[in-house]
C-alpha cells in the first residue's frame, strides 16, 4: 500500500497568529484517517491548505507523490481530492440533482464555461453525462427519491448527505470531510457512518475532522491530534484513547472513565 497524502511541516501564519505550526502526517491507502483536537486547534485550516482554499505559509502537501502545495482548489478537485464543508455550501434554489450536477462540472468541464456555451453539442453531451452521474450518486447515498426537491427544503441530515454526494460526484480518490456528523442526532450519525463506510468500501479513502468521538473511534484506522496548531499525538483509536496528553488536552478524564465502564 502507498501513501495517498503526505503533509510535511505544514504551517499557516495570520499576521502574527500561528494557526498551524509545522504539522506532519501521512494518510495511507485503504485507511480512514481522522484529525481531531479542541476548537481552534487548526484542523479546518489544515484541511483548507490541503485542498487549496488556503495557501500555506510554509510546508508541502503531496498527493500520491505529486506536490500540490498552493495548487488552486479546482485543480485539486480535478486530480482526485473531494471535500465537504463544516458550513454546508449548497444552492438552496437548485434541486438536489442540480446541486450534484454543478459539483460535476469541476471534473468534466476542463475547457471552461465559455467553451461549453460556444459548443452546444458538447454542452448537451456533458449535461447528459452529469445528470446520469448525479442520479447514480443519489441512488448510492439513498437520496434518489429527493432528486427534484429543492436543496433548501431538505432536512439538515439530508443536506449533510447531499454535501457528501457533491464531493463524490467528481470521482475522487480521497475525500476530505470537515465535521461531517456535526449537528446530527445519534440515529442520523449511525446512518451517516454506515454510508461513509460504504463509500470507503467502494475504494475511496477518507480523511475527516470530527468532534463526535463515537464517529471517530468507530470508523477510524488512524488518528492525528492537534492542539494549538501543533501535532501532539498520532496512532490507532485505542492508542489515542489512552494517551495522557490527548486526554488532558481534548478528551478529558470523563471520557477515560466512560470507556472503562
Amino acid at each position: 500500500m502507498g501513501t495517498v497524502l503526505e503533509v510535511t511541516n505544514l504551517t499557516k501564519k495570520y499576521e502574527g497568529l500561528l494557526a498551524v505550526n509545522k504539522v506532519n502526517f501521512k494518510v495511507e491507502e485503504r485507511r480512514i484517517h481522522s484529525l481531531i483536537g479542541p476548537n481552534g486547534a487548526g484542523k479546518t485550516t489544515t484541511l483548507s491548505m490541503i485542498n487549496g482554499t488556503v495557501e500555506p505559509t510554509l510546508g508541502t502537501v503531496k498527493f500520491f507523490g505529486q506536490d500540490i502545495t498552493g495548487m488552486p482548489a479546482y485543480k485539486i478537485a480535478q486530480i482526485g481530492i473531494g471535500r465537504t464543508f463544516q458550513n454546508i455550501k449548497q444552492f438552496g434554489s437548485l434541486t438536489v440533482r442540480e446541486n450534484l450536477m454543478v459539483g460535476a462540472m469541476y471534473k468534466h468541464n476542463k475547457g471552461g464555461v465559455l467553451r461549453m456555451l460556444l459548443r452546444v453539442s458538447e454542452t448537451d453531451r456533458l449535461e447528459k453525462e452529469m445528470r446520469e452521474k448525479a442520479d447514480e450518486v443519489l441512488q448510492y447515498i439513498g437520496m434518489y427519491e429527493l432528486r427534484d426537491e429543492y436543496a433548501g427544503n431538505l432536512a439538515y441530515g439530508r443536506q449533510k448527505l447531499l454535501e457528501l454526494g457533491r464531493a463524490m460526484i467528481g470521482e475522487p480518490k480521497l475525500i476530505l470531510l470537515d465535521e461531517p456528523a456535526a449537528g446530527l442526532n445519534p440515529s442520523e450519525r449511525v446512518e451517516f457512518v454506515q454510508i461513509l463506510q460504504k463509500v470507503y468500501d467502494s475504494g475511496i479513502d477518507l480523511f475527516l475532522i470530527e468532534h463526535n468521538m463515537d464517529v471517530v473511534m468507530n470508523i477510524s484506522h488512524d488518528i492525528t491530534v492537534l492542539n494549538f496548531g501543533q501535532k501532539i499525538a498520532e496512532g490507532s483509536p485505542s492508542e489515542i484513547q489512552s494517551n495522557p496528553e490527548v486526554i488532558k488536552a481534548y478528551l478529558g478524564d470523563r471520557y477515560t472513565t466512560i470507556n472503562k465502564e
